[in-house]
């Protein structure tokens, strides 16, 4: 069985470290979303992403804010109702059936997720269901190299083996980037 990132250390989703090492704006910006398009942010957390997110894509654009905790997806719409943030759906999922529409998401977002996921190549069969012809992946993980967050280092996924994963999935790698010290960013588009 997977690990799956502790409830009970919510706090660090949003704590200021965080913020520092992954800057969610700029992040979002290397990732290419962009104002009018329905994104799926999937394993929202506590909207680390999320908030930044409705505003990225604007008032003419969706973001479901998608996870398999029932209390992270309370913490969002808690988040959402203080915001008075109007484009903004929360999901409560299972990790490879989202109740989403099928062919509605323009972007799926996944942060620190695919090193969590028990079978993968069901999760990418699910993304694939719920993106638009085109629709696009974005994926932020942690680096393989010794840090003092994220997950142990046995769990995490080279930059290289995720092309691969996303190559035997379907997708084609559209670019690359370096959102943070400890993490590496990955855009691929559906095929």
């Amino acid at each position: 069985m997977a690990h799956k990132f502790p409830v009970a250390m919510k706090a660090k989703l949003d704590s200021p470290q965080r913020k520092r090492l992954l800057n969610p704006a700029k992040t979002l910006r290397s990732l290419g979303i962009s104002a009018g398009m329905v994104v799926a942010d999937i394993g929202c957390g506590t909207g680390f992403f999320t908030i930044p997110l409705a505003s990225a894509v604007g008032p003419r654009g969706k973001v479901f804010a998608v996870d398999i905790s029932r209390e992270m997806t309370r913490d969002v719409r808690k988040r959402v109702a203080k915001e008075g943030l109007k484009n903004i759906k929360t999901v409560l999922s299972r990790e490879n059936r989202i109740s989403v529409a099928s062919k509605r998401i323009d972007y799926c977002l996944l942060s620190s997720v695919v090193h969590e996921l028990e079978n993968r190549a069901l999760f990418f069969k699910e993304l694939k269901r719920l993106l638009k012809k085109g629709g696009e992946v974005g994926i932020i993980e942690w680096k393989k190299i010794p840090s003092p967050l994220g997950p142990p280092l046995r769990e995490r996924i080279s930059l290289a083996a995720m092309r691969q994963i996303l190559a035997e999935n379907g997708f084609a790698v559209k670019k690359t980037f370096s959102p943070g010290k400890y993490n590496y960013g990955i855009v691929a588009i559906k095929v």
